[in-house]
């Protein structure tokens, strides 16, 4: 996360690196994914941030609980 972060500009993006880089546990870190999502979009467009961030996704495979994972979201006809 913090690679993503540390070559963009802006408070706000410095601010939410700084949380990355004193989050405690890897919970802290997955609530916040949307923040940094969040930033790279700004910057980058969304549909850059979402490319960037499947690799950050990836990491947390088998490190959480499965109730903490990605949600799927299925339509019905």
């Amino acid at each position: 996360m913090l690679s993503l972060l540390e070559a963009r500009p802006g408070n706000t993006v410095h601010r939410v690196a700084q949380r990355v880089r004193f989050a405690d546990d890897l919970e802290a870190l997955w609530y916040l994914r949307q923040d940094v999502l969040t930033s790279l979009a700004e910057i980058d467009g969304e549909p850059s941030a979402r490319r960037q961030m499947r690799r950050i996704n990836s990491l947390f495979k088998g490190g959480l609980p499965q109730t903490m994972g990605p949600r799927v979201h299925r339509f019905t006809a």
